[in-house]
């Protein structure tokens, strides 16, 4: 059964800690982070560690605290947002989710089909991605790796969790191969010591990225909603999301520095886990997990598309939005292509899922746990509408002090992410987004009482 937009009452609940730890190691390793971690590599080794074990679990905190929303109401993603915005605004929560999530399968299907052209090559001799004649076997990759995810993710969300088991014993096994083969080639002082000459961004520029990256896992309430405790909603989806994303970013630097130890070229467009497993020498096996590993984490963020969706609507059909999502990425797949280098795809992608979810959830953290003091009911979240169409909660249709504090941290952040490039490569677009959104909230519910009336 897939609930939609319903309460999950506690007895009906499905993951204990372990299966949400999984699920987002699961979602966490994957050739999106290994790709980032490729690239962050340019500015160094040192950087990448830090980022990945002080930095990110720091960045994540906020995000599992949308995780324990979820599991303390039963409520999807959008719900969560319903106090910040309003029953009716949070609709349009459901839209920035699903827009989102529908972007991240086309960036993992890409660097999925990158690694099935070195399968059709092994098998029939077929051209490899990046030489002429690639295009062809390219599509061909995208569509198996389209049509394998969509059926998986119309069965629903017991088949993503058994799939999330199995990748991840397998992912692991390709993950500690790399770092094995690297190291037994290289000294690790030496990998660590090396510094590459195409660092084209600032360490601000990555955390802009990464925020974008990490805070994207948009579905962390369509999920967290199933766990059967708090610790696991909150502490298992932090946990496995920060082993799972840390280690393959370190896994992608650490593969990228040994190519170019091996070859002394560095191209961030090939930090790629496929062109890695290539320059390595890995075989054909290390393809196919590769190939595995995207179709699971597909499967978790089309999912949150496909709730993403409900929640906009408000449907009590969400199969018929899984099965429409199922469809919608079979085209978004092919996205990439359109551009000329696929890390201005991946760069691109990131900034505006960004400038969504970093106030977006700066605003629902600080709305729930500041301003409302946690005192949210299940039967305003939950409410029906009354004749002409307006809610019986006393949340109410829309929080206009929300909307403004939203709108004024994603003007910020895109101000400064696309438009002060120098500002932002100094003291990022985040961090300022972040400020600007949780002040003006802020202001405007406690310094002015706008919106007071509806606070609990």
């Amino acid at each position: 059964m897939e609930y939609g937009t319903a309460r999950i009452p506690h007895e009906k609940r499905e993951y204990g800690f372990f299966d949400q730890v999984v699920t987002w190691f699961g979602s966490g390793v994957n050739t999106g982070s290994w790709y980032f971690g490729g690239m962050a590599a340019a500015i160094g080794l040192s950087f990448v560690w830090q980022y990945a074990f002080v930095y990110l679990p720091l960045m994540m905190i906020p995000w599992a605290m949308i995780g324990w929303i979820a599991w303390k109401h039963g409520a999807s993603t959008v719900t969560c947002t319903i106090p910040a915005l309003g029953v009716k605004g949070a609709r349009w929560a459901g839209v920035g989710e699903f827009f989102g999530m529908i972007g991240w399968p086309s960036i993992n299907t890409f660097i999925a089909a990158i690694s099935l052209t070195y399968v059709f090559h092994e098998m029939w001799g077929w051209a490899t991605y990046g030489q002429a004649g690639s295009t062809g076997p390219l599509i061909l990759g995208i569509l198996v790796t389209a049509v394998v995810q969509g059926l998986i993710v119309v069965v629903g969300h017991r088949a993503i969790k058994y799939l999330e088991w199995i990748s991840v014993v397998l992912l692991v096994v390709l993950g500690i191969w790399e770092t094995v083969v690297v190291l037994q080639h290289w000294d690790y002082a030496k990998i660590a010591s090396l510094t590459l000459p195409e660092a084209q961004h600032t360490p601000a520029f990555y955390f802009d990225l990464a925020f974008g990256f990490c805070w994207g896992w948009a579905m962390i309430g369509d999920f967290g909603r199933f766990s059967k405790s708090p610790g696991g909603a909150t502490a298992g989806s932090w946990l496995g999301v920060n082993l799972g994303q840390g280690w393959f970013m370190l896994v992608g630097a650490i593969g990228v520095i040994g190519v170019v130890l091996e070859t002394g070229v560095f191209d961030p467009n090939n930090s790629d886990p496929s062109s890695t497993i290539a320059s390595l020498g890995l075989g054909t096996v290390a393809f196919l997990v590769v190939f595995f590993a995207t179709v699971s984490t597909n499967v978790t963020v089309l999912y949150g598309a496909g709730m993403g969706l409900v929640g906009a609507t408000r449907s009590a059909s969400p199969k018929r939005y899984l099965l429409f999502i199922a469809i919608l990425q079979f085209v978004m797949c092919f996205l990439p292509l359109a551009f000329d280098k696929f890390i201005e795809y991946f760069e691109f992608f990131l900034g505006i899922v960004g400038g969504i979810f970093i106030p977006l959830w700066t605003l629902v953290v600080i709305d729930y746990f500041i301003v409302r003091k946690r005192q949210v009911r299940d039967e305003d979240l939950f409410a029906g509408s009354h004749d002409d169409g307006s809610t019986k909660s006393r949340l109410g249709d829309w929080n206009l002090s929300g909307w403004i504090s939203m709108a004024l941290g994603l003007g910020v952040f895109y101000l400064l992410h696309y438009g002060m490039t120098g500002a932002a490569a100094i003291w990022t677009a985040s961090f300022p987004a972040i400020g600007v959104t949780a002040a003006s909230y802020l202001v405007l519910t406690l310094g002015f009482k706008m919106g007071r009336t509806r606070l609990i």
